[in-house]
């Protein structure tokens, strides 16, 4: 596992030299392989993020608990739950590669949305545009296994945003944290909205260990032109 990781780093130009902690709890692990079976493992991960503009690469750091991993030449992890913090500078890189692809326009996530804060005192997100012409307040959560997030208060010089405007910022924002976190079979299970970071638990069930890249590994993405 330390070798995948440092290895996984590599792959994305990213140099560390730190290694992951593993450790395989109180469970008698030869009773557990017996079966063919790990019964519990923990791996904290370092961060190795890594944003330049909405070029993200590296991973954040995580803390991953697993239960009855099978002893497979391709793992499965009976139960996986990883959480992982991301500060703001990702938020903002996931959110404006996310309004680029879906209006077709790289560099108008850059224009568009200028800063993302998260805010510990309000539980929300403090989202700038055109470098303070508009904001929103965005609060996350997770709701039905998906990364929620509705809107709180909008406002353009003063007056309020219409719905239809803030529902497609707060999709935007949703659909470019899950692309970056939620592999096939990992679902949220809890967000917690701290002071400039944002933290979010995934939880699976029979997931390939391969999935764990999915919740702690963000995909290279390529800068917006």
């Amino acid at each position: 596992m330390k070798s995948e990781f440092t290895q996984s780093a590599k792959e994305q130009g990213v140099e560390t030299s730190e290694e992951p902690e593993v450790s395989f709890g109180a469970s008698p692990m030869v009773f557990g392989m017996l079966n063919g079976k790990i019964p519990q493992m923990d791996m904290k991960t370092p961060s190795t993020l890594k944003i330049e503009g909405t070029t993200i690469t590296g991973q954040p750091a995580a803390d991953i608990h697993v239960e009855d991993m099978t002893l497979s030449q391709e793992p499965v992890a009976g139960t996986l739950r990883a959480s992982t913090t991301v500060p703001d500078q990702f938020l903002l890189a996931s959110f404006q590669k996310a309004i680029a692809e879906q209006s077709g326009y790289d560099a108008l996530g850059n224009l568009v949305v200028t800063a993302i804060t998260a805010n510990d005192a309000e539980d929300d997100l403090e989202v700038e545009f055109a470098g303070g012409l508009a904001t929103l307040s965005l609060k996350p959560e997770a709701r039905d296994g998906k990364l929620a997030i509705d809107a709180k208060e909008a406002s353009l010089f003063g007056f309020d945003l219409p719905e239809q405007a803030t529902s497609a910022i707060s999709n935007a924002l949703a659909e470019g944290m899950e692309e970056q976190l939620a592999g096939q079979q990992l679902t949220f299970e809890s967000v917690d909205v701290g002071a400039g970071e944002l933290t979010l638990t995934l939880i699976g069930h029979d997931v390939p260990m391969s999935e764990l890249d999915s919740a702690t590994a963000p995909a290279q993405q390529a800068p917006a032109n």
